[in-house]
């Protein structure tokens, strides 16, 4: 017989030898398993950035053709009329498509949590009545006045909200895609005072207007009708702020909905976004056409153009600033059309305008 010794050192060697088995088999396993996740992860978002049709003008509801045609009015543009404090914005405020304006640390830096949104009504159909939110009110009491964001689809109404907040444009109150024709109803957010808490304004985020590829027309004529019909029943709104991509300015779809606010007489301002799209000189003359285009309305309420990047998050606390500025102003009985046609920086007709 062969000694108990020996049987249990040759048990030993054949546990081993199967522990040693599996673990390569295991290591082969997950290595392949890593190595496959690995492949689809990256596979897919290769698959997702290149399906998403980012242009230059970011947005995948835009058109070769519109974008040339943008740029060549910029390169027409003669360099004396773009003025030297648009340029001087554009260089203290970091915009502009330029090296190192845009990574992860220095896009954090400029994040501040100067305000907190909160959803706090909606509108999905032009049947339903609009909500009452006379209870949201300001420290004095009074109720706090309402604006909107409006813009062609994927122009960045809802990035924007976010930004304001002090976060990426993807996770925030307001939701996002890449999609064109993602906010399908009219969403109400208070913007309140993040160290106090105190409401400063109700902002409605309102569906985006334009081509919006695989949409069946039904459904874009539901949304523009339900915004219509905020517009013209929205007993508090205050003003209309229309967001104009930098990239692609004003469009004849922008003209059309700016036509429908003259006839509303609803006053609007215009932003420009996306402003880390275009090289710095070119964001000037891109500023200085979009201002003469917006001139051309009855309703557009003057004044200059702020610019900002809800990717880079430049200028968006400067914007919310302003915002809060012309509550405050309004509040106390300041005629801001008059102010601005009067002294304001910017304030008429920008040269350029086209007919």
């Amino acid at each position: 017989g062969v000694p108990p010794a020996t049987l249990r050192e040759v048990a030993s060697l054949a546990t081993k030898a199967a522990v040693a088995t599996r673990l390569n088999s295991s290591r082969l396993l997950f290595g392949a398993a890593r190595f496959r996740s690995g492949a689809l992860l990256f596979g897919a978002c290769r698959f997702r950035s290149g399906a998403s049709g980012r242009r230059v003008a970011g947005t995948a509801s835009v058109s070769q053709a519109e974008v040339e045609v943008w740029a060549a009015r910029i390169a027409a543009l003669p360099p004396e009329l773009i003025e030297q404090e648009t340029l001087e914005d554009i260089g203290r405020l970091r915009l502009g498509r330029q090296k190192g304006v845009y990574n992860p640390k220095s896009s954090s830096l400029r994040r501040a949590y100067d305000c907190s949104a909160s959803l706090v009504g909606g509108v999905l159909s032009h049947r339903d009545p609009l909500p009452d939110l006379d209870h949201h009110v300001d420290p004095r009491g009074d109720p706090v006045p309402e604006v909107a964001l409006a813009g062609r689809s994927n122009a960045g109404k809802s990035s924007l909200l976010n930004a304001m907040t002090g976060l990426k444009p993807g996770p925030g109150s307001a939701s996002v895609s890449a999609r064109p024709g993602w906010t399908r109803s009219v969403q109400l957010f208070e913007m309140a005072e993040a160290d106090s808490g105190e409401a400063v304004l109700l902002l409605a985020d309102l569906p985006g207007y334009g081509p919006l590829p695989n949409t069946p027309p039904k459904e874009r004529t539901a949304w523009a009708r339900l915004t219509r019909h905020y517009l013209k029943r929205a007993r508090r709104l205050r003003s209309v702020f229309v967001l104009i991509e930098s990239s692609l300015g004003v469009t004849a779809d922008d003209h059309a909905f700016m036509d429908a606010l003259d006839e509303l007489q609803r006053p609007f301002h215009v932003i420009m976004t996306k402003a880390d799209l275009l090289p710095p000189a070119e964001l000037a003359a891109s500023n200085v056409l979009v201002r003469a285009d917006a001139s051309r309305h009855e309703s557009y309420a003057g004044g200059d153009v702020p610019m900002c990047s809800s990717r880079s998050g430049a200028g968006v606390q400067e914007l919310w600033g302003r915002l809060k500025l012309g509550v405050e102003l309004t509040a106390a009985g300041v005629d801001l059309a008059a102010l601005e046609a009067g002294g304001g920086r910017r304030g008429g007709p920008a040269p350029g305008a086209s007919g």
